[in-house]
C-alpha cells in the first residue's frame, strides 16, 4: 500500500512553500511507484538477492543442443533479467494505493520467495532513492551568494565615500537647485554690470560735455575782520535803557555804562582802520558730482566684474558636481540593482535550506510510506495463459487485417469505385466495365455500352449530336480498344448509324480481325446500307476498310497517314476531320498513350469530345489527373471518364463502404 506523503514530488513540504497534492497527484505516484517496482536496479537486485540458475536453471544449461558451452555469468543474469520481466506482473488495484505484485514460476514456494525478495529489494532502492540531502549543497550556496551580498555592500558603501554622497535623492536635488540659483545669480549679475556700463558711458560722455569753470557771482565788501563796535554799542545801549529804568541817573554802574557808550563812539569815529575789498568766483558744482558717480559707478563695475568671475567659478564647480552624482548614481543603480537581485536569491535560498533541513530532520523520524498489506504466499491452484493467448491472437489477428485493409484503402492511389474518379479528378464518370479482358459480351456490359452511347447522343454541341470523339488513356492495355470497338458496334449495329474506327494506336488490323470476329455469329445476313471502300486520295489521307458489320469502318495503316503525323499542320488535320465528318455520323479515335506521344493532346480540340480511360487497380491517381489537365490545358473538352478492368473481389454491397 502507497501511502501519499512529503516524500512524492509535487507534496507540500515541510515549509508549506509547495502545492498541496491533488488525487490525480496520488495516482501518478503510485504509477511512479509501480515504475520503480519494475526498474532493472530492482530486478537485479532481487536476482542477485535469490540465485539467478535456481530461479531459471535453462540459463545455465549448454546452448545450441549441447553444441555451444553455457553463457558467462553476465549473459545469464541478462536472460535472466528478460525471464523476470515477462513473468513479472504488478497492477495497480482499481485506480486506489494499492498495488499487487505476482510472478510466475513452476515453483508456488519460490515464486512467493521471489515476490517478497522483490519488495525488500524495492523498499531499499526506494530509500537510496530518496535519501537525497539537499541541506549542504543549499547551505554553501547560501554562504557563496552572503559573500557576493557583503561584497556588493561593500562596493555600495565605498561608492558613496568616493563621490561623498550620504542620500543621493537629496544630494542630486540640492546640486541641481544649486546650479539654478547661481544661474540666476549669474543673470542678474550680467545684467548689473550692463546697467553699470550703460551708466558709466553716460557719465563720461555727459562730463566731457560739461564746461571746467563757470562764474557764479562777484562780491565787494569794505567790512573789517573782528569789527564789532556796533554790536557793543548796541548791547550796551540796551543795558543802560534797562537800568535807567530801574536805577537813578547817579547809580555808578549806570555811569560806567555810559562811559563805555562814550568810548565805544569815540572809537567809531577813529579813521585808523583799513578798508577791504573781496572778489570771489564758484567752480562749476556738477563736475565733482560727476566725478565722484563716475568713480563710484567704476569701482562697482570691478566689483560687479570680479562678482560674475566668482560666480562663473561656482558654476563650474557645481556642474562637475551634478555630472559626478549622475555618473554615481549610474553606477549606484547598478550595484543597487545587483543588490536586490541578490537579495531575493539569498532569501530564497535561506527558505530552502530551512525547508531541507526540516525536511530531512522530519524524514529521520517519520515511518515509512509503503507497508507490505499482505505477504506473498504460494497459490494453492496454478493458471494457464494458453486460452487466453489464443483468444487474443485471434483478436489481435482480426484487428490487425481489419487496420491492414483500412491502411491500405487509405494510402493506395489506384481507383477502385467510380464515384472515387468523381470526387478525386472532378470528372463524372460515365461507364464502368468489369471483362473488358475479352469482348462486351455480357448483358451487363451491353447494358453499359447502351447507356453510354446514350449518353454521347444525347448531348451535343448547338443542338448537334457528337460526331467526332477520342478515347484517351495514359497506359497500354487499360481496355480503350475494347471499349472503343464496343461503342462502335453499338452506332453501327444497334442505332444504324454510319461508324469509323481510327486506330492512331496500330495498323488497324487487329481492330478489324476483332470486329469481324464478333460479327461472325451474326444472323442480320449483312443487312443495312454499305459504304464502297475508302481509299487514299492523296498522300497522307486516310484510308478505310468496311467491316463484317454494316455501316462499319475500320482506319488502315492509319499512323502513316496526315492525321497521324505530327508534322501535318494543324489546319489540313482539322479540315481532314471536318470531311471524314461529313461522311461518316460518329468517328472514334484511338489515340496512343498521352503519355507516350502528342498526338492525344493534339487532336483533343479537334474532336467534339474526350473521354478518358482508366483502369480499376492499375492506373494510379496522379497520372489520371495529368492526364485530365494536359487535355484541359490543350483545349480540349472531356465528356467524362471510362473505368475498365473493375474486380469484385468482395460482395459489391462492401464497396459502397470503400
Amino acid at each position: 500500500m502507497m501511502m501519499i506523503d512529503r516524500s512524492h514530488a509535487g507534496i507540500s513540504d515541510v515549509a508549506g512553500t509547495l502545492p498541496s497534492i491533488l488525487s490525480i497527484d496520488g495516482l501518478k505516484s503510485v504509477d511512479s511507484e509501480i515504475r520503480i517496482l519494475e526498474s532493472r536496479r530492482v530486478i537485479e537486485d532481487t536476482l542477485n538477492a535469490l540465485d539467478p540458475v535456481t530461479l531459471f536453471p535453462e540459463i545455465a544449461h549448454p546452448r545450441l543442443f549441447g553444441l555451444l558451452p553455457a553463457d558467462s555469468p553476465q549473459d545469464q543474469l541478462e536472460k535472466a533479467i528478460d525471464k523476470f520481466k515477462r513473468r513479472l506482473q504488478v497492477e495497480q488495484q482499481s485506480s486506489s494505493n494499492i498495488v499487487r505484485l505476482s510472478f510466475s514460476h513452476e515453483d508456488p514456494d519460490l515464486a512467493a520467495d521471489t515476490v517478497n525478495a522483490l519488495a525488500d529489494a524495492y523498499l531499499k532502492r526506494r530509500r537510496a532513492i530518496f535519501d537525497i540531502p539537499r541541506s549542504p549543497f543549499l547551505a554553501s550556496e547560501l554562504a557563496r551568494h552572503s559573500d557576493q551580498l557583503k561584497s556588493i555592500e561593500g562596493q555600495i558603501q565605498a561608492l558613496k565615500s568616493e563621490y561623498d554622497i550620504v542620500d543621493l535623492g537629496q544630494e542630486s536635488l540640492l546640486a541641481a537647485n544649486q546650479v539654478d540659483s547661481i544661474v540666476q545669480r549669474r543673470r542678474q549679475t550680467q545684467e548689473r554690470q550692463a546697467a553699470l556700463q550703460a551708466e558709466v558711458t553716460a557719465a563720461k560722455k555727459r562730463l566731457a560735455a560739461l564746461p571746467e569753470r563757470v562764474f557764479d557771482f562777484r562780491e565787494q565788501s569794505n567790512q573789517t575782520q573782528n569789527d564789532d563796535d556796533r554790536n557793543v554799542l548796541l548791547r550796551l545801549e540796551l543795558e543802560r535803557d534797562r537800568m535807567a529804568s530801574q536805577f537813578l541817573p547817579d547809580y555808578p554802574p549806570l555811569q560806567e555804562i555810559e562811559r563805555k557808550i562814550r568810548t565805544v563812539r569815540q572809537s567809531m569815529k577813529g579813521g585808523d582802520k583799513p578798508v577791504f575789498n573781496t572778489t570771489r568766483e564758484v567752480r562749476n558744482p556738477s563736475i565733482p558730482f560727476l566725478n565722484n558717480h563716475l568713480l563710484t559707478l567704476e569701482i562697482e563695475q570691478d566689483a560687479v566684474a570680479r562678482q560674475l568671475d566668482e560666480l562663473n567659478r561656482q558654476h563650474t564647480v557645481a556642474v562637475e558636481k551634478v555630472g559626478r552624482l549622475r555618473k554615481a548614481e549610474s553606477e549606484l543603480r547598478d550595484l543597487e540593482r545587483t543588490r536586490s537581485v541578490m537579495e531575493d536569491i539569498y532569501r530564497d535560498y535561506a527558505q530552502r535550506t530551512e525547508a531541507a533541513r526540516a525536511e530531512e530532520e522530519a524524514a529521520k523520524v517519520r515511518f515509512s510510506n509503503v507497508r507490505v498489506v499482505q505477504p506473498a504466499v504460494a497459490p494453492a491452484t496454478g493458471t494457464s495463459m494458453a486460452p487466453s493467448f489464443i483468444i487474443a491472437g485471434l483478436v489481435g489477428g482480426i484487428l490487425l487485417g481489419g487496420a491492414a485493409g483500412v491502411l491500405a484503402t487509405w494510402l493506395r492511389q489506384v481507383y477502385i469505385l467510380p464515384h472515387e474518379i468523381e470526387r478525386d479528378l472532378g470528372v463524372p464518370a460515365i461507364a464502368s466495365f468489369s471483362d473488358t479482358d475479352g469482348e462486351l459480351v455480357s448483358p451487363g456490359a451491353q447494358q453499359e455500352l447502351i447507356h453510354l452511347a446514350a449518353q454521347l447522343r444525347d448531348h451535343g454541341l448547338d443542338d448537334q449530336p457528337m460526331a467526332l470523339i477520342q478515347f484517351v488513356t495514359a497506359n497500354d492495355g487499360d481496355g480503350d480498344a475494347i471499349v472503343a470497338r464496343g461503342l462502335a458496334l453499338e452506332f453501327a449495329k444497334g442505332r444504324g448509324l454510319r461508324t469509323l474506327v481510327i486506330d492512331l494506336c496500330g495498323d488497324g488490323t487487329g481492330q478489324l480481325a476483332a470486329i469481324n470476329a464478333g460479327a461472325d455469329g451474326e444472323t442480320d445476313g449483312g443487312a443495312g446500307e454499305r459504304l464502297p471502300t475508302i481509299e487514299p486520295q492523296g498522300t497522307g489521307d486516310l484510308e478505310a476498310l468496311p467491316s463484317a458489320v454494316p455501316l462499319l469502318w475500320v482506319s488502315r495503316q492509319a499512323t502513316g497517314s496526315a492525321l497521324g503525323s505530327l508534322r501535318t499542320p494543324i489546319a489540313q488535320s482539322r479540315q481532314m476531320l471536318e470531311r471524314l465528318n461529313q461522311r461518316f455520323d460518329i468517328i472514334l479515335i484511338l489515340s496512343p498513350p498521352i503519355g507516350n506521344s502528342h498526338l492525344a493532346r493534339r487532336l483533343s480540340p479537334m474532336v467534339d469530345a474526350n473521354i478518358l480511360v482508366a483502369r480499376a487497380e492499375h492506373t494510379r491517381a496522379p497520372v489520371a489527373a495529368r492526364m485530365r489537365d494536359s487535355i484541359l490545358a490543350s483545349g480540349g473538352d472531356i465528356v467524362g471518364l471510362v473505368l475498365t478492368g473493375r474486380h469484385f473481389h468482395i460482395p459489391q454491397v462492401i464497396y459502397r463502404w470503400l
